[in-house]
């Protein structure tokens, strides 16, 4: 067990009151919102029977299961008034349950978010929603639990999205995404929660986008699965992210691999070419679709990862956090399980390749304050007297947090998530992860501050903060955060101090 830190950090918990609670959040996740008291019935139960049922526990669905808890349909008060009261047909309460369900209902995962939630109940005009893990009802949420939250901001933006029809469309509400954000940092919302909706919005024009191309392009051949990786992955994007996605599909007979893969192939250019006229442009490192190396078969997937730990080389790193900062996006997502299942047992067998990932990831990086505290800026150029908030301190905390994760075989991707498996575990103390995580918001605060004003100021995307403008609180604060990122680096060299290899 590391020792706790000390109370120098209490700039930073002084500093966590300013960030006041989201006016919406969207990260909630709805094993944490959801009821789990679901009324399930079978296909053969009578109606009378299950409106006997709904009255007496008063409660307006029931969902309709088979043996397994699998959602075969949802009956609703509206259907009962609709297809039986409203018929006076008295011998309609005899019938079997399953002749007026609404068959193939939608649901949602367990790991959803609100923001999840709130669209699809508004894409499908529903108001029960069911959520299920491993195919089973597990908990269902209601159109009237949230509208109990009344913030308009969600609903608003909801509206947006199914309403563009455009890449034009999607342009503009991604464009504006940069006042809303230049609001809640004025309004001192917690900026992880800002990185969180940004994400989540960004994520649903992805799927929008790739639903329209492959509308157009046709019924695909096979079981695929797209994936996004990197700040999308981890749910942390800032507010000019490029595209980082890569393709899975089922295995399939190498007959037809020419058919399938053009498919495939026509699919991703398209989609890269709509995402970058919707403003994410393309990915520097061709981390995207149509790069052959990015779009394969679910077993070939399975030897790619076996030989990233057989044969480490100078691309090791790279593809270490592509695949463990990795998000299921669109398509089965069963291949996307397989795959990340894949990896982690992999990783379980391979922790050498750990050392390699601390070594030049993280070992090697250091945060920009000087022997005597002061920063450590550009010393020239057009950047002089400025520090890049994200590769000279954002990156390093996200590393840390991913790389001692990874090592305690932590599959959560977001740094706060992992920050918090890391307590669970007993790896981080409480009060250090209180420490981490205060400075985590501080420096993202000002990460998507620079970001904000650049780009207002000068049209730059870039991460540069001047120093010397914020005020003697505000320097002494972000000097406290770049100092909790160096003991979470300690923490980190420790425990691979103490691997054998």
């Amino acid at each position: 067990m590391n020792k706790p830190v000390s109370s120098e950090s209490s700039r930073l918990e002084e500093s966590e009151s300013v960030f006041r609670i989201a006016a919406f959040q969207y990260q909630e996740p709805l094993y944490s919102i959801m009821s789990t008291e679901v009324y399930r019935c079978k296909p053969e139960e009578t109606i009378q029977t299950v409106a006997r049922e709904m009255a007496k526990r008063k409660i307006s669905s029931v969902i309709v299961t088979d043996d397994k808890f699998k959602p075969l349909g949802i009956v609703t008060e509206r259907d009962m008034v609709r297809k039986i009261v409203a018929k006076d047909s008295q011998c309609g309460f005899n019938r079997n349950i399953s002749e007026i369900m609404t068959p193939d209902p939608v649901c949602l995962p367990l790991d959803s978010t609100l923001f999840d939630a709130l669209s699809v109940l508004s894409k499908y005009t529903v108001k029960h929603l069911p959520i299920v893990s491993d195919d089973r009802v597990v908990g269902i949420i209601t159109l009237r639990q949230i509208m109990k939250i009344r913030h308009a901001e969600p609903f608003v933006i909801i509206g947006q999205l199914e309403d563009a029809q455009s890449v034009a469309d999607f342009k503009k509400i991604k464009d504006e995404l940069i006042y809303l954000v230049k609001d809640k940092l004025k309004a001192n919302t917690n900026p992880v929660d800002i990185v969180t909706m940004i994400s989540l919005i960004n994520a649903s024009i992805h799927r929008r986008l790739l639903n329209c191309v492959m509308e157009e392009i046709g019924t695909p051949p096979v079981d695929y699965c797209f994936f996004v990786t990197g700040s999308h992955g981890r749910k942390e994007n800032l507010l000019f992210p490029d595209q980082d996605y890569c393709i899975i599909t089922e295995d399939y007979d190498d007959s037809r691999f020419n058919d399938v893969d053009r498919y495939f192939f026509e699919v991703s250019r398209k989609f890269s070419d709509a995402l970058n006229d919707a403003g994410f442009v393309y990915c520097p490192g061709k981390i995207m679709g149509h790069n052959p190396e990015w779009r394969k078969r679910i077993a070939d997937w399975d030897t790619f990862v076996a030989g990233i730990f057989k044969h480490q080389g100078p691309f090791t790193v790279r593809y270490m956090t592509l695949i463990y900062d990795a998000a299921y996006l669109y398509g089965t997502r069963a291949l996307f399980d397989r795959f990340i299942n894949t990896a982690f047992s992999l990783l379980s067998r391979n922790h050498n390749v750990l050392r390699q990932m601390h070594d030049e990831e993280e070992g090697l990086h250091k945060v920009p304050l000087g022997l005597f505290n002061t920063f450590i800026t550009e010393k020239s150029g057009e950047h002089k007297g400025q520090i890049d908030m994200k590769k000279s301190g954002l990156i390093f905390l996200i590393e840390s947090a991913r790389v001692l994760a990874l090592k305690n075989k932590i599959k959560a991707t977001s740094t706060m998530s992992r920050i918090q498996a890391l307590v669970d575990q007993g790896v981080i103390q409480k009060d250090d992860s209180e420490y981490f995580e205060n400075a985590y918001r501080v420096i993202l605060f000002h990460t998507l501050n620079a970001q904000v004003d650049n780009y207002i100021e000068k049209s730059s995307n870039d991460y540069f903060l001047t120093p010397s403008k914020l005020s003697h609180r505000g320097q002494e604060v972000l000097k406290e955060a770049f100092k909790a990122i160096t003991k979470l680096q300690e923490i980190v060299g420790s425990e691979f101090g103490e691997l054998i290899l």
